[in-house]
């Protein structure tokens, strides 16, 4: 799950475009350069640098809820 996007406001408005938001569950299909995620049922490619500002949250069955930073 898609946790917080540090970028400036044209890349995270693109993200947003293709999906990719805070609180959206992804896949990750393949990490490299481009990272391949999946995000509706569609893959997307991401440049390994613009993927390394978005961070994300593990999900665990049954389990996956967006919380506060402090855990809260």
């Amino acid at each position: 799950m898609v946790r917080d996007i540090s970028t400036d406001d044209e890349d995270t408005h693109r993200l947003k475009t293709l999906g990719v938001c805070v609180g959206r569950r992804v896949e990750l299909i393949r990490s490299g350069n481009p990272l391949i995620l999946k995000v509706f049922g569609s893959r997307l490619g991401l440049s390994a640098e613009l993927a390394a500002r978005v961070r994300v949250e593990v999900c665990t069955p049954g389990h996956c809820a967006l919380r506060e930073p402090n855990g809260a």
